[in-house]
């Protein structure tokens, strides 16, 4: 729902109300040393409102009185202000319309001549429509601003959220910053954030919600262990310049959500639980979200009936890469199983967002829950940029190190296909980007048999394109002169590596999920020549790189080779691989570590004609199959799904030349899966294609 355009007046204090309306203009200008915060509007929905006011240091009690659009009183509620509470008076305002813009006043209830403490014609809301009617959904557009890390001080970025005029400000956390748990300091900054000018005046009529991230919550790279003695100050002032309609647990932390219709905002909290006890995904590592926010974020997400749904953090979903754990990659376990479970329940219309890095970045992550996953990070909403934290990701689109961002996210259902629009926007004009999702896009499509989680197969028949649903994303370059057979392959062409040449193919992205634990790779091989016996002559199939160009870096997740064997009639069939290491102390993030080689020895006549190889991944084996028939499953000396890696070679190790391929190779796929026994079998007999096409 769009709110109107508002006219920004200020909030006056002892002020003559007007019979009749209720309303007059300010007698005399706000100034911020009297003590004022707010009023701040906070969750609305179709039939109620949050609110909250704060008027000096001083026990009152206040009233608010809330009129529709004919000046008539249709709501009062009261509230006292106490010591404890920072003297902040919370408004419950229920039984209202839906669909319906309220003006409202706050008065002393024990003021005779009425004099008003908050009048004016910028205090109002709107109510939201009656979701309980599905078809209601659809009807409005729903439109929230996100910004993290912004300081106390005047910034351009609130005129230009004023310009959007959203349904709705989300504060995703450092903002402010406080970097302490005195409760005075908290609060002594909490009032000064939402004095900042302009901003003072979108929370009048703006619903204004957020979450927290570290410097908010009371320390740099701050978790429930290292702030155990300090977070229940620091939420007690959060909670006291919010008004949302849910606190976390109603006393730990501060999780909740916000529905406006068509777009469901999920607002998640990192901080409060992370590194207190034992994660309910694995018992044996730390948790970040804590069991009870955990099952609250799988429970409504499965209940969610709004088309687009916002899971966000005021830190990121991937690896920040610097020597700071307050990102979810720290907690792997717990954000995979969260996207797993999306993918599971066939949940649509989900999206990611962050903040925290003091860089804007998007992420495309490929097929990551049955369709792509969108990934926004926004920040900073100051000026202060970090660049060494805009690093490579394999999922990278896009980013920009610039300050005074904001991202705007619209839902509008009025098409056949309803559409998400995102946009990066800066101070108040300028938009860096924008992209259009329809809801079919984030809407996985169903499937079954050999096309299950195929993420990526490159028959060689007259190319060396990808015919995969992640189409010509990871289309393979030849390089050094490699070829297209198109009569010489297992099934029709096939790519023919020339070693001393040293040819091979590169594939610039990851196919597979950031931190696969399951996967399977099939190909077909067939040597012009094999390693010389006794030497240290070595040949890869494939190797993972680094990044998305071929290079030394050690990020081979994906490995299999070929090398001389103890017997002179045999070759040995080498696979490696390279996964995270969960940490052994808290507060550490994960490390990634090289396992194998794993070794199996087949016959050099066996490999003289066509042969099919398979390896099959999980969190604790590498399986090897050859020509259908499993030659041997070889355990993780340490389990853990494959460390970040950002492309592929084919037919080369992962730097491109030094270890080639000599011969041929054909009809390489890979799945997001681990393939039964007799999907294997049935790649040893046919290809890729024709299985597609059953």
């Amino acid at each position: 729902m769009i709110l109107a355009k508002p006219t920004f007046l200020t909030i006056g204090l002892a002020i003559l109300l007007c019979p009749g309306n209720g309303f007059a203009e300010p007698a005399q200008p706000f100034t911020q040393d009297t003590g004022i915060v707010g009023p701040l509007v906070g969750a609305v929905d179709a039939h109620s409102a949050q609110l909250l006011f704060r008027h000096n240091a001083l026990v009152q009690t206040l009233r608010l009185d809330v009129f529709d659009e004919s000046d008539k009183i249709v709501r009062t509620v009261e509230a006292t202000t106490e010591a404890a509470s920072d003297y902040v008076a919370k408004f419950h305002v229920d039984q209202l319309q839906p669909e319906t813009r309220y003006r409202y006043r706050i008065t002393r209830v024990d003021d005779t001549d009425e004099t008003g403490l908050a009048v004016n014609e910028n205090l109002f809301f709107r109510t939201l429509g009656d979701w309980s009617l599905p078809s209601n959904r659809t009807k409005f557009t729903a439109t929230a601003c996100f910004v993290s890390c912004v300081d106390i001080e005047e910034n351009p970025l609130w005129k230009g959220i004023a310009n959007v005029s959203p349904d709705v400000i989300c504060l995703m956390g450092d903002t402010p910053y406080i970097d302490s748990s005195d409760l005075n300091i908290v609060r002594q900054r909490q009032r000064e954030f939402l004095r900042i000018p302009v901003l003072s005046d979108l929370i009048h009529h703006t619903p204004t919600l957020g979450t927290w991230d570290d410097h908010d919550f009371g320390r740099n790279n701050g978790n429930g262990r290292n702030m155990a003695d300090g977070k229940t100050s620091t939420r007690q002032g959060f909670v006291e310049y919010r008004a949302h309609a849910q606190y976390g647990t109603g006393t730990e932390g501060v999780y909740h959500k916000i529905d406006l219709g068509m777009l469901e905002i999920f607002l998640l909290d990192p901080r409060y639980f992370s590194q207190t006890g034992p994660s309910p995904i694995d018992p044996k590592q730390p948790t970040c979200f804590g069991a009870e926010q955990w099952s609250w974020i799988l429970e409504q997400l499965k209940s969610s009936e709004a088309p687009f749904k916002v899971l966000s953090m005021g830190c990121i979903w991937q690896d920040k890469k610097n020597s700071e754990t307050d990102d979810m990659f720290t907690y792997w376990y717990e954000r995979d199983a969260l996207l797993d479970y999306v993918q599971q329940e066939k949940i649509s219309g989900v999206v990611l967002l962050g903040g925290d890095i003091h860089v804007s970045r998007h992420l495309v992550h490929p097929l990551r829950v049955g369709y792509d996953l969108q990934d926004f990070v926004i920040s900073p909403g100051h000026s202060r940029t970090i660049t060494g934290l805009d690093v490579y990701h394999p999922s990278l689109r896009w980013s920009l190190v610039e300050g005074y961002q904001f991202l705007e996210i619209s839902a509008d259902g009025s098409e056949p296909d309803p559409k998400l629009t995102v946009r990066y926007r800066q101070a108040a004009d300028t938009v860096n980007r924008e992209l259009v999702v329809r809801l079919s896009e984030l809407t996985a499509a169903p499937e079954t048999g050999i096309k299950k989680d195929l993420r990526a197969h490159w028959s060689f028949d007259r190319d060396f394109s990808n015919d995969s649903p992640l189409a010509d994303r990871i289309d393979a370059e030849p390089s050094k002169g490699t070829a297209i057979d198109t009569v010489g392959g297992r099934f029709d062409g096939a790519s023919r590596f020339v070693e001393k040449q040293q040819q091979f193919l590169h594939v610039p992205h990851n196919p597979l999920d950031d931190n696969s634990d399951r996967h399977t790779v099939s190909l077909w091989l067939k040597p012009s020549s094999l390693p010389t016996h006794d030497s240290d002559e070595r040949q890869f199939l494939y190797e993972s790189t680094a990044e998305g160009i071929p290079s030394p870096a050690s990020a081979y997740g994906l490995s299999l080779g070929l090398r001389s064997a103890a017997a002179p009639d045999q070759v040995r069939l080498q696979i490696y691989t390279h996964t995270l290491v969960p940490a052994d102390q808290p507060e550490l993030s994960p490390t990634a570590r090289a396992q194998g080689g794993f070794d199996y020895d087949v016959p050099r006549r066996l490999l003289t004609n066509w042969t099919h190889v398979a390896v099959v991944a999980d969190r604790s084996s590498r399986t090897l199959w050859i020509n259908g028939e499993k030659a041997r499953s070889f355990p993780l000396p340490i389990p853990g799904p494959v460390s970040e890696f950002g492309g592929i070679v084919i037919g080369g190790h992962r730097a491109g030349t030094g270890r080639n391929f000599d011969g041929w190779i054909d009809d390489v796929a890979v799945w997001a899966r681990c393939l039964s026994e007799t999907e294997i079998a049935s790649l040893a007999k046919n290809s890729v294609r024709s299985l597609l096409a059953r």
